[in-house]
């Protein structure tokens, strides 16, 4: 009788330490994302980078005026979202940023607050983190796994700086992440892909283009998808069933993509026709007029709105200089070097002479070695498996965790493979996206050597995830002086120059 009203017991104290256990790992990395991305994210209460530009957009946006600019309007929508919704700065005279494109810090009015248009930026990335997480357990099943690799995002140092900023890259991640975590949801163990899983998909891959236009390599996601649904009507070579689901799939998925992408572009050009005298960004005449007439919402004013827009986004972009490096001062790098972390750049920097030795506030974009090397080897190792697999016939022990590997080591190489193509100079956070690539691949890679170790309930697997997550949280605490402007002398800012390809450089 004890032993089996004690078997009784155990399940169900069992199953209230699993319940427990999948909320505590969610809840610890939301608690790391909102400390290393969240805390006194409006410091430095200074412009840097694209700020000059995003800042400017978002205000217009705001007041209904004009612009154009080199990307699709949706980032800086969601910018000026966030200025609008904490309203720091409602009761400051702002009109000077009406009247510019580029801003500089002594235009804006005294006390002016960061906190309003950093913040879509701050939310965006926590929830990256976050969407990041529940990809890799629906993926692997491993919370364990999912939490340390989503964890990795959070404690890059490159990362962070891009995520406490009125930039895109951290509203745009938040969006490829959902991207992918909906893919990873659609092709779940035991699930049927259905054609709102198109829908979602379009949507999601629509909102990230919407931001960049670089989000574009997310186009190869709903191939993934119909292959890995039609895969056994494929290798059948049952051909009609085939055809009948892509013409419905590619409208699934197109539709949603463009009514969100054009959307955006809608939404701006009929809401901004307020034009600032002399900036006209050679608008056409056609253009102008239905400006005058606030008619742009209508159908003839949204064509002639976004031919204006397109045209001055392919100008602009025309207008970029190639990489020089020889060019003193030069912050761009090749894609080549990105993968290592260069080039660094040194967004701003304030010095101040303490006691005769000079200290130095740094906010500098400078990645976490520890990540991006990790992130590296998983690619050069999944690519070696993938050649191992197709041409030398190796034997696939993991054939879900392979097939994942394939999509990301693909996402990776694609980006660098369209960027190469580019010949306007490019900066070293133009691979945050593929990073994020690279951090799931790494999870998954992971989850294929050690899953039956970590499956079986070793301790010996679990104490190495654990290790990993300490050498990336060492790595990230080295270099957070760079990320968040304490200040650090000289010899200390050397101590910090680890690679010659990140070029560095000590404010003297």
């Amino acid at each position: 009788m004890t032993a089996a009203s004690g078997s009784t017991a155990d399940p169900s104290r069992s199953a209230a330490e699993t319940r427990a256990l999948r909320w505590i790992a969610p809840l610890v990395l939301l608690g790391l994302s909102i400390l290393s991305i969240g805390t006194r994210y409006w410091v430095p209460t200074s412009l840097f980078w694209d700020e000059n530009y995003h800042v400017t957009s978002a205000q217009k946006h705001i007041a209904g005026v004009m612009y154009m600019e080199s990307h699709p309007p949706l980032g800086k929508m969601l910018i000026a979202l966030g200025e609008a919704t904490l309203a720091r700065n409602a009761e400051l005279d702002t009109s000077a940023l009406l009247r510019a494109d580029r801003v500089e810090q002594a235009q804006l009015p005294p006390g002016y607050s960061f906190a309003g248009v950093r913040l879509a930026s701050v939310v965006s990335m926590i929830a990256a983190v976050m969407l990041l997480y529940a990809t890799l357990v629906l993926i692997t099943g491993r919370r364990l796994l999912g939490f340390v690799f989503a964890a990795l995002p959070a404690l890059d140092n490159a990362l962070v700086v891009h995520a406490r900023s009125a930039m895109l890259e951290g509203i745009q991640l938040a969006f490829a992440l959902g991207a992918i975590c909906l893919l990873a949801f659609a092709l779940r163990s035991g699930g049927r892909v259905r054609l709102r899983h198109y829908i979602g998909l379009g949507t999601l891959v629509g909102l990230t283009i919407a931001v960049k236009l670089n989000g574009a390599v997310l186009l190869l996601l709903p191939v993934a998808l119909f292959v890995a649904e039609q895969w056994p009507a494929l290798r059948e070579s049952r051909w009609r069933g085939v055809a009948k689901r892509l013409s419905a799939a590619v409208p699934a998925f197109g539709l949603p993509l463009l009514i969100v992408f054009f959307g955006s572009f809608y939404v701006f050009i009929a809401t901004s026709t307020e034009v600032i005298p002399g900036r006209t960004y050679k608008a056409s005449a056609e253009y102008l007029q239905h400006l005058r007439e606030h008619t742009t919402w209508t159908a003839s004013g949204f064509r002639a709105g976004l031919r204006d827009h397109l045209r001055y986004m392919a100008e602009y972009s025309d207008g970029v200089p190639r990489l020089d490096v020889c060019k003193p001062g030069e912050n761009g790098s090749h894609a080549t070097q990105w993968p290592l972390g260069g080039k660094t750049i040194n967004y701003r920097w304030n010095r101040e002479i303490v006691k005769g030795v000079s200290h130095v506030e740094y906010t500098y974009l400078v990645s976490n070695p520890l990540v991006w090397l990790a992130v590296l080897g998983g690619i050069v190792l999944s690519f070696t498996l993938m050649v191992g697999h197709v041409v030398f016939g190796h034997a696939v022990t993991r054939p879900r965790d392979y097939h994942w590997l394939v999509l990301f080591t693909c996402l990776y190489l694609a980006y660098f493979a369209a960027i190469l193509q580019i010949g306007r100079v490019m900066y070293l956070y133009h691979y945050l996206l593929p990073l994020m690539f690279g951090i799931a691949n790494l999870a998954v890679l992971w989850n294929y050597l050690f899953g039956d170790g970590l499956a079986a309930g070793r301790w010996h697997p679990r104490i190495n995830l654990l290790l990993l997550l300490l050498l990336v949280a060492a790595g990230f605490a080295w270099f957070a002086p760079l990320t968040y402007g304490w200040p650090l002398s000289t010899s200390q800012m050397e101590q910090r120059m680890w690679f010659d390809v990140w070029r560095l450089e000590p404010v003297r």
